[in-house]
């Protein structure tokens, strides 16, 4: 079951739109978010049977176990608000109604927070990272593009209170980014921007379009996670030294100057 669940977990990620890291809300193209929910579903069947073993789950996942339990409460609301549209009172359907759009909300955003938490962490889920975004398919328009997606991952660096510093910046002609790079710091950095990698699209009428017709552009997004600084420590007994000198007649330096320098790592055998 769990390898089955990490598969539609991951699909569920590599299927969404492009979006920004503002909009944290997913949507899945396949499967639907509905139909992993729904009776029988892989997380609906995965829920349940974690909820046999509540203490146990507890223990290793207790914000899991919290938002699942969130997320069963405002069903069981939702149902019985249900309820209340076949009321007489034409005043309390209104406010049932407006209930059951906010109900219906709050148990999207749940079941979106649930798919991020099954997603199995990483050891870079806390390292800073190098952020590069480059210009691709559509000319000046995907330049324009560019520029807006770079300036909207600052805006959210911001927003997180990350650090943000401009490693490479290349405009275009008329305010576009061909190329640019970013240093990212923060906490839980990498886990948070680790999935806006890769070619994200637009489709729109372009200020560069004088006839009015939609154009599609791309550009691209790398999100490296920077390694965090490890204390190195060789043994010099592990190194063998092989040192070369030239042979031949004549010239000072003949056979009197190392001109060549083997290293090897005799427990891994690695040359240098």
């Amino acid at each position: 079951m769990r390898p089955r669940l990490l598969w539609v977990v991951s699909r569920c990620f590599l299927a969404r739109p492009t979006v920004g890291p503002a909009r944290r809300l997913l949507s899945c193209g396949s499967p639907p978010l509905e139909e992993l929910f729904s009776s029988g579903g892989p997380l609906r069947t995965f829920l349940e049977r974690q909820a046999g073993s509540e203490a146990q789950l507890h223990v290793r996942r207790p914000e899991l176990v919290a938002v699942a339990k969130r997320l069963s409460e405002k069903e069981q609301e939702l149902r019985e608000t249900e309820q209340l549209l076949h009321d007489k009172n034409e005043d309390l359907r209104k406010l049932a109604e407006s209930e059951i759009t906010l109900c219906q909300k709050e148990i999207t955003q749940l079941k979106h927070q649930i798919i991020l938490l099954l997603v199995p962490s990483e050891e870079t889920d806390e390292n800073d990272l190098i952020l590069e975004v480059t210009a691709g398919v559509g000319g000046q328009e995907a330049m324009l593009f560019t520029s807006e997606i770079f300036e909207m991952y600052q805006q959210y660096a911001a927003f997180k209170r990350w650090h943000f510093e401009t490693l490479e910046y290349f405009p275009s002609e008329i305010g576009g980014l061909r190329h640019a790079s970013a240093s990212i710091g923060g906490s839980e950095a990498y886990k948070h921007m680790k999935f806006e990698g890769g070619v994200h699209r637009v489709q729109r009428v372009p200020k560069t379009e004088k006839q009015g017709r939609i154009h599609t552009s791309t550009m691209t997004v790398a999100i490296l996670p920077q390694p965090t600084e490890i204390n190195l420590v060789i043994n010099p007994k592990d190194l063998r030294i092989d040192t070369k000198r030239a042979s031949g007649a004549g010239g000072q330096h003949v056979n009197t100057t190392d001109s060549a320098v083997r290293i090897v790592h005799l427990p891994t055998d690695w040359h240098m």
